[in-house]
């Protein structure tokens, strides 16, 4: 996950913290009744805790603590103050107003060099935040692509803990999250991730930013093609529903959440080694292509099943004899 010029402590402390905390928040959010119980557009039959989160931000703590590179403050608070939001909407349900007007107020703090960087952090944290939020509905997929995603980042940027911290968390957080699931993220974990991606994004100069941000084009037109359907359709945004192409594999097709999170990771990971290797035109393209390819991915599987099914039809049929 480096360059060679940090060890991997960072992220090896991140991950051993989130894993050692996670039974304790999980014991205390069963304590407290916080758990999600499944309904007809859930991915889980039993109810789960969620608030794993705040296992995954004791890890993000360990990290930064032990980088030799401090991370801005204004960062921080803004990373610290929407997983506290995110606690929040786990436990009670915020508006949201309220969450949409912390995520911009965190974003707008993370760019706070000028009217352009607020702007872009305004932009960027929210949608960041809320891309992760949608995609975080299935068994190992947050926690393998922040681990792919961080990965590339702590290469891209090793002088900032975020990719680190981030592959540490997702790491640690994996083996109560994948296959069978003991602990969700919930929204603090979501939100903790998405602004920790988000604002290293904000903060980065412009072509890194494009490097840090192409491989999350699978996340990234997943959920806005799918976004772009239900307003298409005159459905509610932001009602749940299971209509993203990783749950459309899961429901409809019968992949694993094994094999949807790992194929996402997969491709996560290809487009950073693209992101890093290739010109950033060529990456661009590439990037664009699979995550394009990823969005139809249901509609490719049902094609090529189809196209199967006529093969194997065909060389079935008897055949004249003279």
């Amino acid at each position: 996950m480096s360059d060679g010029s940090h060890s991997l402590l960072p992220a090896l402390g991140a991950a051993a913290v989130t894993a050692a905390a996670a039974p304790f928040v999980r014991a205390g959010l069963v304590a407290i009744d916080m758990l999600d119980v499944p309904n007809d557009r859930s991915s889980h039959a039993a109810p789960i805790p969620r608030g794993g989160g705040v296992a995954c931000a004791l890890g993000v703590a360990t990290a930064v603590a032990a980088h030799p590179h401090p991370a801005p403050g204004r960062e921080l608070v803004g990373v610290a103050a929407l997983t506290l939001v995110g606690l929040a909407d786990d436990r009670r349900g915020l508006p949201a107003v309220a969450r949409l007007s912390a995520q911009l107020a965190a974003g707008a703090l993370a760019g706070s060099t000028g009217a352009a960087g607020i702007a872009r952090g305004a932009v960027v944290v929210p949608a960041a935040v809320n891309v992760v939020n949608f995609m975080d509905g299935i068994n190992g997929i947050s926690g393998l692509t922040a681990l792919a995603w961080g990965a590339h980042a702590a290469r891209v940027e090793p002088d900032s803990p975020s990719g680190q911290a981030v592959a540490g968390a997702g790491l640690g957080f994996l083996p109560w999250n994948l296959p069978r699931a003991r602990l969700f993220l919930g929204d603090s974990g979501s939100y903790l991730l998405g602004s920790l991606v988000g604002t290293s994004i904000t903060r980065a100069e412009p072509r890194v930013a494009v490097r840090l941000a192409l491989p999350l084009a699978p996340y990234l037109l997943d959920a806005g093609v799918t976004l772009a359907r239900r307003a298409l359709a005159g459905r509610d945004l932001m009602a749940a529903h299971r209509e993203h192409a990783y749950q459309r594999l899961v429901h409809d097709h019968g992949w694993s959440h094994v094999q949807v999170a790992g194929a996402h990771a997969l491709l996560v990971a290809a487009l950073g080694r693209a992101a890093r290797r290739l010109p950033l035109p060529a990456a661009t393209v590439v990037a664009v292509g699979v995550g394009g390819a990823w969005a139809a991915g249901p509609e490719i599987v049902t094609w090529a099943r189809r196209r199967r099914a006529r093969v194997n039809s065909r060389s079935r049929r008897p055949t004249a004899t003279s």
